[in-house]
């Protein structure tokens, strides 16, 4: 499979469907005007094809409606990827979780957002699901979140899990969360046309005397044409919605190879789902009306038609056409907890594989050869546990942040413990002082890797302790030895905390810049002599 050639396919065909689908809310709107001037014949006026304000007024009217829906449904979609993992009725995985299958499946998510360069997004399981699924979620890369069930922990091993996450971060880093929001606002739109026509229809059929009748059946027809249009629009609309999701798909099955440089591990996954699906199960309303969402299908009475992902066995085969799609040969069972141990175990870095290159281009780049993802994984060293523990809570991470920034010299250094003692009552200052040591220890690769690990736990500050943390650490760093990490540190809390530009600095100028490139170089530099 040339993966790249498969992305570029993907991408080109989902661009001429949403396009079609465009097209084919501007045509119901030209419908609704060909069956209102149809109709006027039926109130005994003349046939006349060329009535401009009645082509304003039903035209105007079908937009009306169709954008009004649209933007009520993607405002409702738009509070963020917890709001629909709680929808889902999905669970957020602590990150002092002792379960082991939880464990693995965090450090899977890191490893794949430090492969990535993206923020780590918040981890969901789904309770009572024994089926194997996953979905991601969110408005953009900052609110993101990726969810799995109980049944992909229990019956997937570490490569095929890493593929499934793979394949949801894929979604996220191709923008296909932000296309689903809006297609799904776009079909919410085409339904309340036909829930209008259902209205004026039944409004029409409710007049109780003759006369009323007499007056009201023309209101009645226009609720007949609207709904017609209005059913006509969902049925479209819903077929090019399930082809632009299995695009979707292939695109995120191919930059999930990309990813992981591992296609048996997501092919095996995919064998395993067909397998598992055989077997009856419940479906929730909201995860029917989720489906684009999740990794595979949950199947329903109209897959053939409306299936928003393509057949199992087609994207196995294209893959990795080795593997044979004969389901019932599977076995399905469950992942023991000791592989599992063994397998956090013998992880280099937060059970990091060896295939994964943390410092992975983005999707549409090229992909590193192995020696350079072995170097990359070298270069980066290993974080002590200790260090791990304490990044996963918000006190450690200012912690860390905090570390990463303290002076040399000792009189500069006081003078800064000292200005950052109101953070946390002082609890920040003595946990950097706790973990000095280790980090003075730790090897220049790996402070960059640390600091995207404490960055996701400052999310959980509130706006007033964020507020107060950017401002301390931007008092903190003036004048810091390490001007690259205080750029890098700005650069994560922009990303991660959606911060706006000046409130951690203002943006660059003809004089600042050059300093950027400067440091930039001299990294460049000292790295490489």
């Amino acid at each position: 499979m040339n993966f790249f050639k498969a992305q570029d396919e993907a991408r080109g065909r989902t661009a001429k469907l949403v396009s079609i689908l465009i097209l084919a809310v501007l045509s119901l709107a030209g419908s609704l005007y060909v069956l209102a001037v149809i109709g006027e014949t039926k109130l005994g006026l003349p046939l006349d094809w060329w009535q401009p304000r009645m082509f304003l007024a039903t035209s105007g009217l079908a937009l009306a409606v169709i954008l009004g829906g649209s933007l009520l449904k993607i405002v409702e979609l738009s509070k963020g990827g917890s709001a629909v993992a709680a929808s889902l009725g999905a669970r957020l995985v602590s990150p002092y979780t002792t379960d082991t299958r939880e464990r693995r499946y965090l450090n899977v998510v890191q490893e794949m957002s430090l492969a990535s360069g993206m923020p780590v997004p918040d981890c969901y399981v789904m309770d009572g699901d024994d089926t194997i699924n996953a979905f991601a979620a969110g408005n953009d890369p900052k609110d993101a979140v990726v969810g799995v069930t109980v049944g992909a922990l229990k019956n997937l091993n570490r490569d095929e899990l890493q593929g499934v996450i793979a394949h949801e971060f894929s979604h996220i880093a191709n923008g296909d969360m932000r296309l689903n929001i809006k297609i799904i606002g776009m079909i919410a739109g085409l339904t309340a046309l036909a829930g209008l026509g259902y209205i004026l229809l039944r409004l029409g059929l409710s007049s109780r005397s003759s006369n009323e009748k007499k007056s009201a059946w023309p209101l009645a027809l226009a609720g007949l044409v609207v709904l017609i249009v209005g059913w006509m629009g969902m049925f479209f609309a819903r077929i090019i919605q399930s082809s632009v999701s299995r695009q979707r798909e292939y695109l995120a099955d191919a930059s999930a190879v990309q990813f992981t440089r591992n296609p048996k591990g997501l092919a095996s996954a995919l064998v395993k789902v067909g397998q598992l699906a055989r077997r009856p199960h419940e479906v929730s309303v909201a995860q029917l009306e989720a489906q684009h969402l999740f990794f595979s299908s949950s199947g329903s009475f109209l897959d053939s038609l409306f299936a928003t992902h393509p057949p199992l066995a087609d994207r196995i085969q294209r893959i990795d056409p080795s593997i044979s799609i004969d389901l019932s040969q599977l076995s399905s069972a469950e992942c023991s907890d000791e592989a599992d141990e063994a397998e956090l175990a013998d992880s280099p870095l937060l059970g990091f594989n060896s295939r994964t290159n943390s410092f992975a281009p983005s999707l549409p780049e090229r992909i590193p050869s192995d020696l350079e993802i072995q170097e990359a994984v070298r270069f980066k060293g290993k974080i002590p546990s200790e260090l791990r523990a304490v990044s996963q809570e918000p006190i450690g991470a200012m912690a860390i942040v905090l570390g990463l920034i303290l002076r040399q010299d000792p009189v500069l250094r006081t003078a800064q413990i000292e200005s950052a003692r109101s953070l946390a009552a002082g609890e920040v200052v003595k946990q950097a002082l706790t973990i000095e040591p280790l980090l003075t220890a730790l090897p220049a690769g790996s402070r960059v890797p640390l600091l995207d690990l404490a960055m996701p736990a400052l999310r959980q500050l509130s706006a007033t302790q964020v507020s107060a943390f950017r401002a301390a650490i931007k008092e903190l760093s003036v004048g810091t030895e390490d001007g690259m990490m205080v750029m890098l540190i700005h650069a994560s809390m922009r990303r991660y905390l959606s911060v706006a530009p000046d409130a951690l600095g203002s943006q660059p100028d003809a004089i600042t810049v050059p300093n950027h490139f400067a440091r930039v170089l001299s990294a460049v530099v000292i790295t490489s002599s």
